[in-house]
Formats: C-alpha cells, sequence, structure tokens
C-alpha cells in the first residue's frame, strides 16, 4: 500500500508541477500580440481600425489611447468580444480634439487585471482631404465609348475614375501632382450614372466630385443568331473548348456553357491583363483597322440565340468583326508592346498590344502568331493571321480596344478627329 501511496503522491505532485509551469508559461513568457498596428500610424477623418489580439485567453482589457502633448485621449476601452480575438472601433479626431501632426498612440493588453503589455505606435493626424482641380474633361462620353481626363491634386494621391461601379486607374504624369486618366463606359451602364472622380490621400482621406460628363445614349443593335441546322459546326465548336465525354453533353446545355460561363472566365481573364499597362504613352494617332476589311458584326450588339423556336442563350459582343480573305495579315493598330499571345478561350488565339496609360488592342480567332510576350510592335506590324480558332464560325478577325481590361468602342479610336479632339487634350498643360 505504501508504494501505491507514493505513486499516487509523485503523479499529484507532477500534475501539480505540470499546472504550475504552464501557468507560468502563460503569464510570463507566452505574452499576446496585437496584429493591425500599422492602421494607426495615419489618422484620417474618419477611420475604421481592426485589432487583433493573440492569443485572446486571459485578456480582461484592452485599452488604446492617443497622445499629442499633454493631451491624452481614448480611442477604445473594453474586453474582447465573446468567441473572437478582434476589436474593431471608430477613430475621428477632430471630435476627439486631436490636431493634425505628430501623435502617439499607445495600445495597452492586460492580463489576470495586473499584468499589462503595451505597443506603442508614433502616428499623424491629417484629417484635411485632398483638394481636385479638373484640368480637361470631355462634355459628353458615349455608352460603350471612352473618355480622358487631366487632373490637378494638393497632395499625392491614389486616383482613379467611377463608372458605374467600375475603376478605372489614374497615371501621375508630373512632379506637380498632375494626373491623366482614361475611362470607358462599358455597355450595361445607364445613361443616368454620375461619372465621378475619387481622390485618397496617404492617410485615408476621400475627395469624391463629380466629373460633369454626361453620358450619351448608344443604340446597339439587336441581332438574333439562329442554330437550329447549324448543329454539327456549332456542336463541334463547343465540344472542343469544354472537352470532357463529348457523348454526355447536351447540345443546349453545352452551347449556354461556352457561351455564358467560359465566356465570363474569360472576360475576366482580359480584365486582369487589362491591368498591367505601362505608365507612358506607347502610341501615336488614330488607331488602324485591318486593311481591306469589311464590317461583319459590330461593337455593343445584343445576341440573342434561338434553337428550334427557342431563346437559349444571350450574350454582348464587345468588338468588331472584319473579315477579308482567308488568313488575311493583321497589323497592329497601334504601336505598344505584346502583353499577351496565346489560347484565349472563347476568343481562340489571340494577341493583347499595351498602348500604355491604360489602353490596349486585342486581336482574336488568330491562326498563329509573329509576336511574343515582350515584343516592341510597331503600327501597322504584321503580328498575325485570321483563322476561326475559339468560338468563331468563319474565318474573320475580332478586334477590340480595351481601357484597364474594360471593351469600348473601337469606332472613335480609328477617327483622327475625335483622337485630336478627344484625347490629345489630355496630354496637354
Amino acid at each position: 500500500m505504501g508504494g501505491i501511496r507514493r505513486l499516487v503522491r509523485r503523479f499529484v505532485f507532477l500534475a501539480l508541477l505540470l499546472v504550475v509551469g504552464f501557468t507560468v508559461y502563460n503569464v510570463f513568457f507566452y505574452k499576446p500580440k496585437v496584429v493591425g498596428l500599422e492602421q494607426l500610424e495615419k489618422l484620417p477623418k474618419v477611420k475604421e481600425v481592426t485589432l487583433t489580439v493573440t492569443p485572446r485567453r486571459y485578456v480582461d482589457l484592452v485599452e488604446v489611447k492617443a497622445y499629442q502633448g499633454p493631451k491624452e485621449v481614448v480611442l477604445f476601452r473594453g474586453g474582447l468580444p465573446p468567441h473572437t480575438n478582434q476589436i474593431t472601433f471608430k477613430v475621428e479626431p477632430e471630435k476627439l480634439g486631436l490636431e493634425n501632426g505628430p501623435a502617439k498612440v499607445l495600445v495597452e493588453v492586460r492580463r489576470f487585471y495586473v499584468l499589462r503589455e503595451g505597443f506603442e505606435v508614433q502616428s499623424f493626424v491629417d484629417t484635411e482631404p485632398p483638394r481636385v482641380r479638373i484640368i480637361y474633361a470631355p462634355y459628353t462620353v458615349l455608352q460603350g465609348g471612352s473618355g480622358g481626363i487631366r487632373v490637378k491634386t494638393s497632395e499625392e494621391v491614389e486616383l482613379f475614375v467611377e463608372v458605374g461601379g467600375h475603376r478605372f486607374r489614374s497615371y501621375k504624369v508630373s512632379d506637380d501632382n498632375t494626373y491623366i486618366a482614361f475611362f470607358g463606359v462599358p455597355v450595361g451602364v445607364s445613361t443616368k450614372e454620375v461619372i465621378k472622380v475619387v481622390a485618397v490621400d496617404e492617410a485615408g482621406n476621400k475627395t469624391v466630385i463629380p466629373l460633369g460628363t454626361g453620358i450619351k445614349k448608344n443604340r446597339f443593335r439587336r441581332v438574333t443568331i439562329d442554330l437550329t441546322g447549324r448543329e454539327n459546326l456549332v456542336r463541334t465548336k463547343i465540344y472542343s473548348l469544354l472537352g470532357g465525354d463529348l457523348e454526355k453533353l447536351d447540345f443546349v446545355t453545352a452551347f449556354k456553357e461556352v457561351n455564358e460561363k467560359l465566356r465570363r472566365r474569360d472576360e475576366e481573364r482580359i480584365r486582369e491583363i487589362g491591368k498591367r499597362s505601362r505608365p507612358q504613352r506607347l502610341w501615336k494617332g488614330k488607331f488602324i483597322q485591318m486593311r481591306g476589311s469589311k464590317v461583319l458584326s459590330y461593337f455593343g450588339e445584343r445576341r440573342k440565340y434561338i434553337y428550334k423556336g427557342k431563346v437559349i442563350s444571350r450574350s454582348w459582343h464587345l468588338g468588331y468583326d472584319l473579315a477579308s480573305v482567308k488568313n488575311s495579315k493583321v497589323p497592329a493598330a497601334n504601336s505598344g508592346v505584346v502583353v499577351f499571345a496565346g489560347d484565349l478561350g472563347i476568343y481562340g488565339n489571340t494577341v493583347i498590344i499595351d498602348h500604355g496609360f491604360g489602353i490596349m488592342s486585342l486581336y482574336a480567332h488568330l491562326a498563329d502568331f509573329r509576336v511574343k510576350e515582350g515584343d516592341y510592335v510597331k503600327k501597322g506590324q504584321i503580328i498575325g493571321v485570321t483563322d476561326m480558332t475559339g468560338l468563331a464560325f468563319g474565318d474573320h478577325l475580332h478586334f477590340a480596344i480595351l481601357i484597364n481590361g474594360y471593351e469600348v468602342t473601337p469606332l472613335e479610336w480609328w477617327d483622327a478627329r475625335w483622337i485630336r479632339t478627344r484625347i490629345e487634350p489630355v496630354f496637354s498643360d
């Protein structure tokens, strides 16, 4: 019996030692950390801050204070909410009596009511929103069309044009905080939308002003395409794009999958490519149309596909379809750098050229490429030949103009007068 008692006592002693050791470790060595302190380095007019305290156990109180000279203000004081280790609070310096200029923020985490860990942040209060002056903006822009602006700001900012929820980035072109931006009006944007210029300074202060540019209605064509009787040709195309077990694919379901789901996927890829534009002008003058080509389809066509008398799918056509002879040579519409040359799903073999400042041109359904990614090309240089790769049912070129990855009508960019009156002023002081 004595041996068993000694064994139990040892077990109890080791358990107590383990508990004490675990407690001492957690109290004195496993100190909490605060993630997100960088949010406190700049304090604009209004800012919502979320801090993460890890680990949350044993934390009784979190206190955030700002100091400016002798002034002390509490930004947050309270415990962690149930089942989370995050606190969120709003900072409004002017309401708290903080002035623009340097400040110090101290985040204090209290455990067991007596143990404290402090985290200090050197901060700067800036409640002045940037001032924006419009130097040039068009009076109107066409639905599906393009425009450009030149603005000057009171400080360095992130500036963009917002059109119906779509953002078009700007580029700083001089040390006096002058910015230019090109933007488009995507085909689905209403003429009632207000085009805005948004400027956000380093602290996070935002200025939003209406551009004053109206949106002019564009009467897009409506086109009905009957697939009845063309099943073999269409099936060959859509099945090659989908792949998989072709015998199990229903014709209508397969067509909708390609025309809708794959189209959205490929358009999203184009949006991503459109973000890679260089901050410089690589092009000059009007863009050129493929020589001797005839227009088969226009930009903005609202296509309705019917099969055996029923509507099975719809889409927007966001470029010009141009045809000449089979395997026609395709010239670069203007000078620039190739940012994509490869397979692009429903667009088939595709080349995309960056012309700078967000403007790109796209050439789809090609047979092959005579350029590769990274190549500089001159206006008129042959980049490939036409074919019917991708979702094309005849030999032609699908040509598009992109701004930040959004398609706009090429018709304007083919017009020398429009370039001279609407685009060149963007570059003028």
